[in-house]
């Protein structure tokens, strides 16, 4: 038998194969740089600076926020498109003007009425301070001028807290202060601001040994952290009663007196009304 030995030999590729195998491979192309999308950039930070409007308006002046709300449900009720650029711009435009004008009538709102500028409230820290939303149910941001003269309760004191947000001096964290802080040497005697009638003597876990006047007017003033009372409730009081002495019972890093102002059961800063500003 004759042995034929089989030799490796390329095998010819058609041209058939060489379209289809071209047709499957996919070409080989250098990446591209993606670029940013600054349409859903702009459209994130309005949704963000709106909403941040928003929130503080509401807080503010509700009234104008349903307008605005309305405004802009009409806007979006228009069809528009945030697809493209113009579109964009001008929804953009549209709604920041409404917001702006609902701001501004909410910082006109701010200034006090005339029935009210006569009862005494004033604005506290400038008109913009009752745009504050954190603050606690039962306090106001404004001062309060009752219809009569206010007396220092302790003489020989130092102011140490103003009425308002602070970083409480125990637990060190932000605490809305509802009165002011007279340091005074320990003994001291404490007399009413004005002439009254006792409400309240009693003890807390905060305000220590207290006393509440009530006054004319709806106004009533509380004494804290006091070392001894010398009143009780029903009693009258003068310019010339020794409610209590200075004390540092309750919440108290040391002797001091906490004096508050409140007007139909409301907070306010007393300071203008003492003459403390």
């Amino acid at each position: 038998m004759w042995h034929v030995e089989q030799q490796d030999r390329p095998v010819p590729i058609l041209p058939e194969a060489e379209e289809l195998k071209a047709a499957l491979t996919p070409p080989v192309t250098s990446p591209e740089k993606r670029q940013p999308n600054y349409i859903l950039r702009v459209q994130l930070l309005l949704c963000a600076l709106l909403a941040a409007g928003a929130l503080a308006l509401r807080q503010g002046a509700p009234e104008a926020f349903l307008r605005w709300g309305q405004t802009f449900r009409d806007a979006m009720a228009g069809g528009v498109e945030l697809g493209g650029q113009e579109e964009l711009l001008k929804f953009t435009g549209e709604a920041v003007d409404a917001l702006r004008g609902g701001v501004e009538e909410a910082l006109a709102s701010l200034e006090p009425p005339a029935e009210q500028a006569d009862s005494g409230l004033t604005g506290a820290g400038g008109g913009q301070a009752a745009l504050w939303p954190f603050v606690p149910e039962g306090n106001s941001t404004k001062s309060y001028q009752p219809p009569f003269a206010l007396a220092l309760p302790v003489s020989g004191f130092s102011l140490t807290s103003d009425y308002g947000w602070r970083k409480h001096p125990i637990t060190r964290k932000s605490d809305f202060h509802t009165g002011v802080d007279l340091a005074a040497a320990e003994g001291a005697a404490i007399r009413p601001a004005a002439g009254g009638v006792v409400l309240k003597s009693e003890y807390s876990t905060s305000y220590g040994n207290n006393v509440v006047i009530l006054h004319e007017s709806g106004v009533t003033t509380r004494y804290c952290h006091m070392q001894y009372v010398f009143v009780r409730v029903g009693e009258p009081v003068g310019p010339d009663t020794v409610l209590g002495t200075v004390g540092q019972t309750g919440d108290a890093t040391g002797p001091h007196l906490h004096f508050e102002l409140l007007y139909e059961g409301v907070r306010y800063d007393p300071a203008d009304a003492l003459g403390l500003s």
